[in-house]
């Protein structure tokens, strides 16, 4: 994204580092910090790295394995002497929206300038035209969730109940599933036969459908099918992005552009952005 809006020429901004909104999570293996702390930037989540850096982040004891490492070390000897490491020839490079930023290159010297309380520090910033970054605040509880809708097979806005849907990051080491690359219905889709599926540790699923009868008027009948989905989110889950919703069946189904003001969200937990509401919206409802 930077290569095609990143100026080389434009001059190098004066940050606060307080304004830099996030402590970067994506250090590779060679921080020292990740290694005494147990984890590893391939193995773990972003959930879980996030936890650990921002966790720790008030502790001198951590800023002293930090400087350990002699890149760290480095970075901090010239901190201390007003400048930035490597400013000319490997600028830091923000995005930046309304004052706030966030780091896109240099991530290992600023989360080493926001643990060692560096006031300012220089970089290039690249204005983002609205806010897509920020993180969407966790919503719910675990707990076990059902959900029922019946579908009319020759109205599918008729549709009467609420739709679940589920979007997630399965951790690293589990294979992606139907529901990492897009949040999507259990619908008629997602049939499991009533029986449990897992997707991976503290989370797992179900959806029946199943062919019923309704007396319309007097004499007729008619024919639906009901779908009901179940969710099992345990208080022990894998950190890592769950956002379970949900939707009217008969807007879900329909994809009304009636806007996202009937979306509910039951559970939601991790590192979920704007980004990824606006595209949950404009999926379901055709928004932004």
């Amino acid at each position: 994204m930077f290569s095609d809006n990143f100026n080389p020429k434009a001059e190098l901004c004066s940050i606060e580092v307080a304004d830099i909104a996030e402590f970067p999570t994506e250090l590779g293996s060679r921080c020292l910090l990740l290694r005494e702390l147990g984890l590893n930037a391939y193995r773990n989540t972003e959930e879980e790295l996030f936890e650990a850096v921002t966790g720790s982040a008030q502790c001198s004891e951590y800023l002293k394995i930090c400087l350990q490492d002699s890149r760290c070390r480095a970075f901090w000897e010239r901190f201390r002497r007003g400048v930035t490491p490597f400013s000319e020839r490997d600028p830091v490079r923000l995005l930046g929206y309304q004052g706030r930023y966030r780091v896109s290159e240099g991530k290992h010297r600023v989360c080493l300038a926001k643990r060692a309380g560096v006031k300012t520090l220089k970089a290039y910033v690249w204005s983002l035209p609205e806010d897509t970054e920020s993180l969407l605040s966790p919503e719910g509880t675990p707990g076990r969730y059902r959900f029922r809708y019946l579908l009319d097979p020759g109205c599918r806005s008729a549709a009467s109940g609420e739709a679940a849907g589920l979007w997630v990051a399965s951790p690293p080491g589990v294979p992606p599933g139907r529901f990492d690359f897009s949040p999507a219905l259990l619908d008629v889709r997602q049939d499991t036969d009533g029986e449990f599926v897992p997707l991976f540790a503290g989370l797992s699923y179900r959806v029946s459908v199943t062919g019923i009868t309704r007396r319309t008027g007097l004499f007729g009948y008619r024919k639906f099918i009901s779908v009901e989905s179940e969710i099992i989110i345990e208080p022990t889950h894998r950190k890592t992005k769950i956002w379970l919703f949900s939707i009217p069946a008969g807007e879900a189904l329909s994809m009304r552009p009636a806007g996202c003001t009937h979306l509910k969200t039951v559970y939601r937990f991790g590192c979920w952005r704007r980004r990824h509401f606006k595209l949950l919206s404009r999926i379901f409802f055709g928004s932004f």
